[in-house]
């Protein structure tokens, strides 16, 4: 099939109900734009179908976006079928019936509308879902889950492994096909260390960066435990810590306040905006979190697009990141000995030539281009296997 047949429509339920216009929510979502503008370089014809308060119709750099209103709460109850919202993907879907037509569902939060809205789509149509983290619902409500989710064609997951639950659990069998495709990028990129660091002051040799919030998941304490353990070998080291979510910060300070050389060598900068965070990576050498678990890595993509050298946590996610390991360390989540050890390691390597495997490891595997690929070469898979007698 050639790719100027394909019409992806990317279907979004939700939105937070403080958005007042289209362009707001383009901007606070802000992998949607980047991601269907991808697309359609890829040759697709792409229809973003989004619910709101309020309707729009637009068009903008090659992609439609339309904002349907519905009787429905803008953050769809699990219960809730948006009857109108799925009668404007059945027409988007419809209008032109000489192309081939893949509908991606953003999320698995919305078992019961995906299967109903499997019912009005034409046969040919496809369905894929994509994982934002989500974990499987608990045991009382997932049948219902598994009820739903059976009309989908295919799911995408930014690492293979992050499917295993859903599928120990019978949420997905063995039948649906499963494809490895991060749920975003950045934008950000690549810049000379030392302009950037006129503009931040940043100070260390090396320079390590956190960006990430101050939660048990992220577990900013092992790292803190275990970049005590580095200053004993490289005193010169600094840490810089950018986040905004402050559930550990009592700790987090009073565990820096408790060790003199922490006191010296940890900054905590706090929330900074996220345009300046791009300054913010270019003045880092290494790039560390303590993450248990993520549906992706966000900070991780931004760090390596901007040659940050990754030494994060070993899970699923972070290992597909980092190509196995391969461009920076992985170390076990929970364990500051695992984290100093791996740290000294990639210290070991020339610094500059870890760096631009990051950036092309990026630009290959990560970048909004490279997820357009990955995901045109998916919509043709599912459609291929999809094609055939009425079901």
């Amino acid at each position: 099939m050639p790719t100027s047949s394909l019409h992806v429509v990317i279907l979004i339920y939700f939105y937070e109900p403080d958005l007042k216009t289209p362009g707001a929510l383009l901007d606070r979502y802000s992998t949607i734009r980047p991601f269907a503008e991808s697309l359609h370089k890829e040759g697709a014809e792409v229809t973003v179908l989004q619910r709101f308060h309020k309707p729009d119709r637009f068009s903008d750099k090659g992609v439609c976006y339309e904002f349907h209103a519905d009787e429905c709460e803008p953050n769809l109850p699990k219960w809730q079928i948006p009857r109108s919202f799925h009668l404007a993907v059945r027409n988007a879907c419809a209008r032109d019936p000489l192309m081939q037509t893949a509908v991606h569902v953003q999320g698995l939060l919305y078992p019961l509308q995906t299967r109903f809205l499997r019912r009005v789509l034409p046969h040919g149509c496809t369905v894929v879902a994509q994982h934002h983290a989500e974990k499987p619902w608990r045991s009382v409500r997932r049948p219902l889950q598994q009820w739903g989710l059976r009309r989908v064609d295919g799911f995408f997951f930014a690492a293979r492994n992050l499917a295993d639950s859903w599928i120990d659990e019978g949420l997905i069998s063995q039948k649906q096909q499963i494809f490895e495709v991060m749920e975003g990028s950045t934008d950000f990129r690549w810049q000379e260390r030392p302009l950037a660091t006129s503009r931040t002051g940043f100070m260390g040799s090396p320079t390590i960066l956190w960006v990430g919030n101050l939660t048990p998941n992220k577990d900013p304490l092992t790292v803190l435990a275990g970049f005590e353990q580095i200053l004993e070998q490289v005193q010169d080291a600094r840490l810089y810590m950018v986040f905004r979510g402050t559930d550990l910060l009592a700790a987090v300070s009073d565990r820096i306040r408790s060790s003199s050389s922490l006191s010296r060598k940890v900054t905590l900068l706090g929330s900074v905006d996220h345009q300046k965070l791009e300054d913010i990576y270019n003045s880092s050498d290494y790039f560390v979190l303590g993450s248990h678990y993520e549906g992706s890595g966000f900070a991780l993509a931004e760090a390596t697009a901007c040659g940050v050298v990754p030494v994060v946590t070993a899970i699923p996610s972070f290992i597909k990141m980092t190509d196995n390991g391969r461009i920076g360390a992985c170390w076990a989540p929970g364990d500051a000995d695992a984290f100093r050890a791996a740290f000294l390691q990639v210290l070991r390597q020339p610094v500059q030539d870890v760096s631009n495997r990051a950036r092309r490891f990026f630009d290959e595997q990560l970048s909004y281009p490279a997820i357009a690929r990955a995901s045109v070469r998916a919509y043709k898979e599912v459609i291929a296997k999809r094609a055939g007698p009425e079901k």
